[in-house]
């Protein structure tokens, strides 16, 4: 009887290998992946989005604010802040309800990329819809609009790294974009 039972207990332990491919293992829990970046290691992630099969990251490192574009660890652009980071500049709009708007722009020369998240308000006829997308402008002013990117993704600032720059930047660095200059605009 013993040898019975002994048997038994084996033809299950068996049935149980054959049913799950030999693994009796428990599946691990998986947690969402953070969204692929063109961040260096060392540097957080404030703003990253896929277009298509290219990426748009602005990356906070110790003391640097740096935006990439381009393939997955090969960005055709990258704009670094200036040591002063007077190429880096900050705003928002805030309407009565309408729209929510934050961005960081980067100049390059005459060329300047508008990373901006966006977000519907509550009087507007679809609140609470997120958007977020790149500019791409080129003049003095930004005149001429050269690309317009839409992120497809829920794509948002990375709200703790956002708040950092400030801790990041020269301390006699203010990045807020001129009130009433041809930046502050919503995009």
């Amino acid at each position: 009887m013993h040898n019975a039972a002994a048997a038994l207990r084996f033809a299950a332990a068996l049935a149980v290998l054959l049913v799950t491919d030999g693994s009796v293992a428990k599946p691990a829990r998986t947690r969402p992946s953070p969204p692929a970046s063109s961040c260096a290691d060392g540097e957080r992630v404030v703003y990253s989005c896929r277009f298509g099969m290219k990426i748009g990251s602005i990356c906070l490192g110790r003391n640097s604010l740096h935006y990439r574009f381009g393939r997955p660890g090969r960005p055709d652009i990258t704009v670094s802040s200036s040591p002063d980071w007077s190429n880096i500049h900050t705003g928002g709009n805030r309407s009565q309800g309408g729209l929510n708007q934050d961005y960081i722009r980067f100049t390059n020369g005459k060329t300047h990329y508008v990373v901006h998240v966006d977000e519907t308000g509550s009087l507007n006829e679809n609140p609470g819809i997120a958007s977020s997308g790149i500019e791409v402008l080129e003049g003095e002013t930004g005149s001429a609009t050269l690309a317009s990117l839409r992120c497809k993704s829920a794509a948002r600032f990375n709200a703790k790294a956002f708040f950092d720059l400030n801790r990041s930047a020269p301390a006699a660095w203010n990045g807020a974009e001129v009130p009433g200059g041809p930046f502050e605009m919503i995009y």
